[in-house]
């Protein structure tokens, strides 16, 4: 066998050679920009905290101490009102839990939670300064406020407050509302929308904490910690949604055709259970709700008819929008979709954020309960 040999000159492989080694070490520099790049994009954002605190007359306040206390490193942070009664603070690890509330001139505000759990990086939390109580019991002005223990068939302890206006006859029977606060969350969230709203349209409300929520962790004497499998999981925050329809179906001072439920994220996907399992459930309110979770948590149940909710969200908030028009085709009649432009907030957010959201809100209770 004849072979063919092509002779090499020794230049031209020192040259090849060269090239190749050069082209080796441009691909490793690629390599480690495109692992720098990505290791990047893997830092956590950071969170912020701000907002804007008020006395009674709605007036702002100026020199506030507001308090943001670090609940993995037991710090506290004291930020003080400017001239415009606003606080702010940057750069919070969002990996932590953190407490804030307000202190001015002897009165003490209610304590609000910005948990991990919520994917929130921008947060606002104002606060109501007025007479020498808490925030917290200004519902006692007007109203009565008194807390409220539930048990879950689960053995899971839910911590929550039932409120109605003072003036009320006790043989008055009561529109009521269930308020379910969002993943992450916890019942405070509700509060300025019970003052300034509820207590004052005349609605009697039993406000909640979820399961492993702000002072609901408690499970058979054992400590309870939230789950985000629990979002689509039938057999968990369901259930603390029976207890909660149980206790208002027991109280001789509501009227047990006129029970609403309102929810934020995955209250909203409650809300919209509720509405469709509980002949008592009236109407309800879904803020942000989720297609997914929402058909998840409702799957198996038996005569499911969803009817009578008005669904809220944000146009920019992450297919929220396009969940609520879904839902929407599953509902039955009355049922009102909101979207909010130019908007990406979530949940109870919205109510501070959108727009007459509260109007809308209050006057869809008022004509649907």
């Amino acid at each position: 066998m004849n072979r063919l040999f092509i002779p090499v000159k020794k230049e031209d492989l020192r040259r090849n050679v060269a090239t190749l080694k050069n082209t080796l070490v441009m691909l490793l520099c690629a390599l480690s920009l495109l692992v720098f790049a990505l290791a990047k994009e893997k830092v956590p954002l950071t969170k912020s905290i701000r907002g804007h605190v008020v006395d009674g007359n709605k007036k702002s306040l100026v020199g506030v101490k507001v308090f943001v206390k670090n609940l993995k490193q037991n710090t506290t942070t004291i930020l003080v009102t400017d001239q415009n009664g606003l606080y702010s603070v940057a750069g919070l690890d969002p990996k932590v839990d953190f407490e804030v509330h307000a202190e001015y001139q002897g009165m003490i505000s209610e304590t609000k939670t910005i948990s991990s759990f919520l994917n929130r990086y921008d947060n606002v939390l104002n606060f109501e300064l007025a007479g020498q109580n808490p925030v917290g019991s200004r519902s006692s002005s007007g109203s009565t406020k008194k807390p409220v223990d539930l048990l879950t068939a689960d053995g899971v302890k839910i911590v929550g407050d039932w409120y109605r206006r003072s003036s009320a006859k006790p043989d008055q029977n009561l529109p009521a509302v269930l308020l379910i606060h969002g993943f992450g969350e916890n019942r405070t969230v509700w509060d300025g929308f019970i003052a300034d709203d509820l207590l004052k349209g005349g609605f009697a409300i039993l406000n909640i904490d979820l399961r492993g929520h702000g002072e609901s962790t408690s499970k058979s004497g054992q400590k309870l910690v939230s789950d985000r499998h629990w979002l689509t999981d039938p057999a968990q925050f369901p259930l603390d949604l029976d207890s909660a329809i149980k206790w208002l179906k027991s109280q001789s001072e509501i009227d047990q055709n006129r029970i609403g439920v309102m929810g934020a994220d995955i209250g909203a996907d409650l809300a919209y259970l509720a509405s469709g399992k509980y002949e008592v459930v009236r109407s309800a309110v879904a803020l942000s709700a989720n297609f997914a979770q929402a058909t998840a948590l409702t799957a198996g149940t038996q005569n499911f008819q969803p009817h009578s909710i008005l669904y809220v969200a944000a146009e920019a908030d992450e297919g929220a929008a396009e969940d609520a028009k879904k839902l929407e085709k599953l509902t039955g009649f009355p049922v009102k979709v909101r979207l909010f432009e130019n908007l990406s907030s979530h949940g109870s957010k919205l109510l501070q954020d959108a727009p007459q959201a509260e109007t809308l809100v209050m006057d869809w209770l008022k004509n649907t309960l």
